[in-house]
């Protein structure tokens, strides 16, 4: 006797949008292009003001994080899907990234290991760089999903994508 139904994330998986459009839409149905809106009147999305006080103690050092969440709006602008994505998984981002940045700093400062014991700046880097990896593969995905731009088979954890949003001050 069956039981239970039908499991998550069974089935083939959908195909992204950019596919869909380079195929020339083969199912001759709409294409489905979901609106998220949460931003600005004119589209744009711009940090709110608890980002520009984070941490200003190492500014000089490392970008800001209303800077990270300007380079990644204006990276999500350029693919169209900026619309899609909520501001505060951007904002996420964002403050763990920045945080992440905090805790290398206090971990040049004061070293890695204390006393014979791993100093806890370390095991707070790794959440820290945990909680980034998570909302940037949340974003990533949309991106990938309903971008019309393709991509080039770039991964999600791409280091390459990253590293050229945040480029800039970074020690």
């Amino acid at each position: 006797m069956p039981r239970g139904g039908t499991r998550p994330g069974a089935g083939r998986k959908k195909k992204p949008l950019a596919e869909k459009i380079l195929d020339g839409n083969p199912g001759r149905r709409p294409l489905k292009i979901v609106e998220f809106y949460g931003v600005s009147a004119e589209g744009v999305l711009t940090p709110p003001e608890f980002l520009k006080i984070a941490s200003k103690e190492t500014a000089d050092n490392y970008p800001t994080a209303d800077e990270i969440y300007m380079r990644v709006a204006e990276w999500l602008q350029g693919s169209g899907v900026a619309h899609l994505i909520s501001p505060m998984l951007i904002e996420d981002f964002a403050m763990n990234r920045r945080a992440y940045f905090e805790t290398e700093y206090m971990n040049k400062k004061m070293g890695r290991i204390a006393g014979g014991k791993r100093s806890p700046y370390v095991d707070m880097m790794i959440q820290y760089s945990g909680l980034m990896r998570v909302a940037w593969d949340r974003i990533w995905s949309i991106v990938a999903q309903n971008s019309e731009k393709s991509y080039g088979g770039q991964r999600p954890n791409s280091e390459d994508i990253l590293e050229q949003l945040l480029s800039g001050r970074n020690n």
